[in-house]
């Protein structure tokens, strides 16, 4: 079993749109303690007819359970690939909303790989962080060994490291779904040739807040409901959008504060939660996690 954790873009730069169609970012990724399970079990050969995932829990309703989830995707990426293990059936415990924001799939999917890795034989892929990318862009953070990084290109790009700030985000997502697709087609960035990319020396370095997020007038763009979503949430603290939406996020330093700002919040959204900033690799067992009560 594998525990992956939501995912906070702690800042996040567009600095243009490449030739290929995507789009050059640039982003600060760290986790929050908010977790999915993943269980992987070894098929019985009496077995055959049974389901390859179940997934339940708070979040599981509409999520699929067929080929499109990126946990099946992900296992027949790693087989394609020349990845050997015996057959096998997952479960799928979800407590991260999807749609949000928060690098749920992309999360599971990296598990999924890992715990592959784990049961079978794996030698024959070069390289499993190439593969990820392949089956989404934020995978590769969730492979990488650092609790905070700055990534670059579609996230493949690791252009630094540091240690993620002590302390405790308010998570408040909204009743919809936002797809990241959409968002980005609402993104009017210049092509990369013409684009002036932002200075290299100051951003490099993590901050100790979270800074703007360059996707945010994209996503209102698409989804006009999220701006009236950011104006209630800033009315209780400085809320800050994840990735390119809907989730919103707040940091704290202890946790009093955080529970203060999340019982604000949950009269304008009913998924909130409360979760500290999780310290070392994102797919290993994390370090201790602060006490309720305990200053960060």
């Amino acid at each position: 079993m594998l525990r992956s954790p939501a995912k906070l873009n702690w800042t996040l730069e567009v600095l243009g749109r490449r030739e290929d169609g995507f789009h050059e970012l640039r982003s600060w990724f760290l986790a929050a303690a908010l977790y999915d399970e993943l269980y992987c079990h070894l098929r019985e050969p009496a077995h055959t007819a049974e389901p390859p995932l179940c997934i339940t829990g708070p979040a599981a309703e509409g999520l699929p359970v067929d080929g499109s989830n990126l946990v099946l995707r992900a296992e027949q990426a790693w087989r394609a690939a020349g990845g050997e293990a015996p057959a096998v059936t997952w479960s799928l415990i979800k407590n991260i909303p999807a749609g949000a924001g928060l690098g749920g799939g992309s999360g599971n999917a990296a598990a999924a790989l890992l715990l592959l890795e784990a049961i079978g034989n794996g030698s024959a892929i070069p390289d499993l962080s190439a593969l990820a990318l392949s089956i989404g862009s934020d995978l590769p953070f969730f492979l990488q060994q650092h609790s905070a990084v700055l990534l670059g290109g579609r996230g493949e790009q690791l252009l630094a490291s540091d240690q993620a700030p002590q302390g405790w985000v308010v998570l408040a997502v909204p009743d919809f779904s936002v797809n990241t697709a959409r968002v980005f087609s609402k993104l009017h960035a210049a092509p990369m040739e013409d684009a002036v990319p932002a200075e290299a020396d100051s951003k490099l370095d993590l901050s100790e807040a979270p800074q703007p997020n360059e996707l945010v007038e994209a996503a209102q763009a698409a989804y006009p409901e999220l701006a009236a979503f950011h104006d209630m949430l800033d009315a209780a603290a400085d809320f800050h959008l994840s990735g390119s939406g809907g989730a919103h996020f707040a940091y704290f330093r202890n946790h009093q504060a955080a529970e203060n700002c999340a019982t604000q919040t949950r009269s304008i959204c009913k998924h909130v939660f409360v979760a500290p900033l999780q310290q070392g690799a994102v797919l290993r067992k994390p370090n201790p996690l602060p006490m309720p009560g305990q200053e960060a």
